[in-house]
């Protein structure tokens, strides 16, 4: 495959921790490979990582031969990803039942749609926002802004739970 600067290709956001759409920025010598590439959801530059899902338009592969000798010179499997620091810090506690905030969510999601007329604001650090505003965010979806907790920082719903977002910054 010839890569080119400015084309588009599916890569591992390390910032998202998502296999995105990414944009080349930067190429390895000799063309071999995207070097940089930048993410088209949250804007972040950084090397290229290969997706870790296979894309839907490749087709499944065989399934791979194990080498017996190469297993057990390496028995240990991958580590699993860790968590992100903010969901080790909160203490269990304090976080309510999984599916309290996602029934809320989703009520006033319902209360929106049947008042009609408001129009969803896409989420961005420089806008202001006021409570009961509904908010459209690249990374969490749809949410309503729950409080403005201080002059650059609101209080948003998301399904997956709430977020403290910053706002009005220039």
């Amino acid at each position: 495959m010839v890569f080119k600067v400015g084309g588009d290709i599916d890569a591992y956001c390390t910032k998202c921790r998502l296999d995105t759409i990414h944009v080349v920025v930067a190429l390895k010598p000799g063309n071999e490979g995207p070097k940089r590439v930048e993410c088209k959801s949250c804007g972040g530059q950084h090397m290229y990582h290969a997706p870790k899902l296979p894309s839907r338009t490749e087709a499944p592969s065989q399934p791979a031969v194990v080498n017996r000798s190469a297993a057990a010179r390496n028995p240990a499997p991958p580590k699993p990803p860790k968590p992100p620091k903010s969901a080790a810090a909160k203490p269990a506690a304090l976080s309510p039942p999984a599916g309290a905030g996602a029934r809320e969510w989703l009520r006033r999601m319902e209360d929106l749609a049947h008042q009609g007329g408001t129009p969803i604001k896409p989420y961005s650090m420089r806008e202001t926002f006021a409570a009961g505003d509904p908010v459209s965010h690249p990374k969490f979806g749809k949410g309503v802004v729950l409080e403005v907790i201080e002059a650059k920082k609101c209080a948003i719903l998301f399904e997956e739970g709430r977020k403290v977002l910053a706002m009005g910054g220039a």
